[in-house]
């Protein structure tokens, strides 16, 4: 099962993730966001030196913007949160990118739209539907879940915090391939608890291996 951080930004506090027992690390290059990664050298390099793999959030970013930002940061991997097609999703894909398609979830007839998307893109992502583009910090009823009969494996965003654990310990969706953690674990915006963090994912890892 694997975890990925998103929202990160300042230089010390990824090199303290880093040491965590995680899987990705997200950053997010949509400019309304207040975690956004500044477009500064100091930045990219600190990204650029993470060795988990790394997550490029956009919001309807152009194909182009997002190549240049996977060049320039080292990212692997693009998070398409805004109402990018199935086409550009394949385009990325065909150059190499690992692609997660991530879908506003309110009620189980929101997963419905990920359908288009079955064979375009690595990873899909379920978040909490907001007003606005990003997260929330609040979940959606994770009994939503059910009605997902895709094939892709998905990730599991959207207010996760130290006190899901009892709920996410009752998931067992087949296609669930991880969760995403964000804002449940800060203590400013892009800055993460790292005791929190940590205690919350070796709960995470423990539990997976006893099941």
């Amino acid at each position: 099962m694997k975890i990925k951080v998103c929202g990160m930004r300042d230089a010390e506090n990824i090199r303290a993730v880093e040491r965590l027992d995680i899987d990705w690390m997200g950053f997010i290059f949509y400019p309304r966001s207040p975690r956004c990664v500044p477009d500064e050298e100091p930045y990219a390099e600190a990204i650029r030196r993470c060795t988990k793999t790394k997550v490029g959030v956009f919001v309807n970013a152009g194909r182009e913007e997002m190549e240049d930002k996977a060049s320039r940061y080292g990212l692997s991997c693009l998070q398409l949160h805004g109402s990018e097609s199935p086409v550009l999703c394949e385009a990325l894909r065909q150059q190499g990118y690992c692609v997660v398609k991530a879908f506003s979830v309110a009620e189980a007839g929101d997963l419905m739209l990920a359908d288009a998307y079955a064979s375009h893109a690595d990873y899909f992502l379920f978040d909490t539907k907001g007003d606005v583009y990003g997260g929330s910090g609040k979940s959606f009823d994770w009994r939503a879940l059910d009605a997902y009969r895709g094939e892709t494996p998905f990730l599991l965003g959207g207010g996760i915090h130290p006190a899901s654990l009892c709920e996410l310990r009752r998931l067992a969706h087949p296609r669930m391939a991880g969760i995403d953690v964000n804002s449940g674990f800060e203590t400013a915006p892009a800055l993460k608890d790292i005791a929190r963090l940590e205690a919350f994912i070796n709960q995470f890892k423990n539990k997976q291996e006893s099941i």
